[in-house]
């Protein structure tokens, strides 16, 4: 399955994420996920992976595994690179092995402090913010596009408010904007601006499982969430295809990680089936429980409150 871009690029929906996946994991993971059926992978310089993944992609042309041209591939240029953003891609573009990506987001609508560690580090705290203006950073990610460099460019992490400044003077539009979304955080409002504008929503963090105390205190699973569970059991499929399937059927692309090849087959599979929309109302109308990426607590700013 797959979204149409603003750019006219084709996008698969069923992306595979690279988040916290260990360097001796990544090259089995990557392959294990290409033979599934994934084509689209997303990556970013602050994983510390993408040396890795580069090897797993060298890997999986040379012996016919997949070729470029069937690969979709997003990165993301990390905060601290805000002032050299075509340095950042380079660099990128260099551990991926690859001469361009499909899509190059912004990971946070904020710089930090420029830094010279490649790939950088993750550095959060109140007083490690830049003052570079975004409309900065986004001419430069308009320059990658004309220079070939990336097929296309988009955001992360970016409201309502930010997206409709961007719009204000964005030469070329962003194609996607990724961000944090599942049914204890619908987002309904954002990802509505988003379809309106022809921006397309990536959710991440859909599969929701409880982070670790105290930094993240909201501690309920919606894996266990007696409707989902319910639902699970009415459509025969498991409360994870459940919540995929909620998000695609907002117009809403997704990206899930796992190491595990049967649960990869389970969230691709997820595109295989439909809810009725009486279960989708009640899936939508699930209450608001919390933010788990809160920007507050990792870098002092209130991003989505």
């Amino acid at each position: 399955m797959e979204f149409t871009l603003n750019s006219s690029h084709k996008m698969p929906v069923a992306i595979f994420g690279t988040f916290d996946i260990k360097s001796h994991q990544v090259k089995q993971a990557v392959h294990d996920a290409i033979r599934t059926g994934y084509t689209h992978i997303d990556c970013a310089a602050i994983y510390q992976n993408e040396a890795e993944i580069g090897e797993a992609l060298a890997e999986a042309f040379d012996t016919g595994l997949t070729t470029r041209d069937k690969l979709y591939i997003t990165t993301k240029a990390w905060c601290s690179k805000f002032r050299n953003i075509r340095e950042a891609c380079l660099n990128s573009l260099k551990r991926l092995r690859v001469s361009y990506v499909d899509q190059y987001l912004l990971h946070w609508p904020f710089a930090l402090q420029p830094e010279d560690n490649e790939p950088p580090k993750y550095s959060p705290g109140k007083a490690n913010f830049d003052r570079y203006p975004l409309h900065l950073a986004w001419a430069q990610m308009e320059a990658l596009v004309d220079e070939g460099l990336v097929k296309s460019i988009g955001v992360s992490n970016w409201t309502v408010a930010l997206l409709n400044d961007l719009m204000g003077y964005a030469r070329i539009k962003p194609v996607t904007n990724q961000f944090e979304i599942n049914p204890y955080n619908s987002k309904k409002e954002l990802v509505d601006f988003c379809l309106q504008h022809e921006v397309i929503p990536v959710a991440y963090r859909v599969i929701y499982r409880p982070a670790a105390a105290p930094l993240y205190p909201f501690q309920k699973c919606i894996l266990d969430d007696p409707i989902i569970l319910e639902l699970s059991q009415k459509y025969g499929k498991t409360p994870a295809q459940i919540l995929l399937q909620w998000c695609l059927s907002r117009n809403c692309a997704f990206v899930v990680k796992t190491i595990t090849p049967s649960r990869m087959l389970e969230n691709y599979e997820s595109q295989n089936f439909k809810i009725d929309s009486e279960d989708l109302a009640r899936i939508n109308d699930m209450p608001f429980e919390g933010e788990y990426n809160d920007a507050y607590q990792q870098f002092g700013i209130h991003i989505f409150k």
